[in-house]
């Protein structure tokens, strides 16, 4: 399998690594170094994106264009009204046509009116770090001894999400959404992104919201990105305590 994912990679500095040699999180200077994790999925998606662009390569470029016309607030109304469409939600809260942040998270928010997870008052407690270490790489590889390491510049980590196009299933957005977030996301805070599978992304921000408001505006982000960063919290407020005392991000998407 590993073999089959590395042929899409020609033009990226990749190196094929085993399990037991892997220095976890890998690190290269000025780089990020990007665990991905071999799947069946996975090698369907990029034979998906490599036929439809005639490369992975030029895949990457023509969403670069467009991930380069979206705006973050354009990204997450999309993400939204995917999510919205098909509910009994009143047509006047679908709309979300001009909405800004607020408006468009507001309308998410209906999908869990009635939940006490979106409870924005700050919830202190004590959060153990996301340790990327052998064990979660073992137990998430799909019976492969080997996973490839990809090199991307620090300043174009957020083209990951499209040499890397997981996505565009169920909740999880398409890679083109993925990779605005991200961008948005290197620019305010730096992140490096560590690790990918078929559903997931793992990063670490380079610094943590300097205040509870920037921290909640954070989560909410989060929580419209992907729904399930709110697993293993009690409320909103909760996830935003994390947000203010660690650095590593979990998306994952079911």
């Amino acid at each position: 399998m590993i073999e089959e994912l590395s042929q899409y990679y020609t033009e990226c500095e990749m190196e094929v690594v085993s399990v037991e040699n892997v220095s976890l999180p890998a690190k290269k200077e000025g780089m990020h170094s990007i665990l991905v994790l071999p799947s069946d999925n996975l090698a369907e998606m990029l034979e998906e994106a490599s036929d439809e662009a005639g490369s992975l390569s030029a895949y990457v470029h023509q969403q670069l264009a467009e991930v380069h016309e979206l705006s973050v607030e354009e990204v997450m109304r999309q993400i939204v009204a995917s999510q919205l469409e098909y509910t009994e939600i009143p047509s006047e809260h679908r709309n979300l046509e001009g909405k800004d942040f607020e408006g468009i998270y507001q309308a998410y928010s209906l999908l869990w009116e009635e939940s006490e997870l979106l409870n924005e008052q700050l919830c202190e407690g004590e959060h153990e770090p996301f340790l990327l270490n052998a064990s979660w790489v073992q137990e998430h590889m799909e019976d492969a001894d080997d996973l490839l390491v990809l090199s991307l510049p620090l300043q174009a980590g957020y083209e990951a999400p499209l040499w890397v196009p997981m996505g565009g299933f169920n909740e999880c957005p398409l890679p083109v959404y993925q990779s605005v977030m991200m961008k948005h996301f290197q620019e305010k805070y730096g992140i490096t992104i560590l690790a990918v599978t078929d559903d997931t992304w793992i990063v670490q921000a380079g610094r943590r919201p300097a205040t509870e408001e920037e921290a909640l505006q954070l989560a909410k982000e989060h929580f419209i990105f992907c729904q399930y960063v709110l697993e293993g919290y009690s409320t909103l407020g909760h996830y935003v305590d994390y947000l203010m005392k660690q650095d590593t991000w979990y998306f994952w998407w079911d």
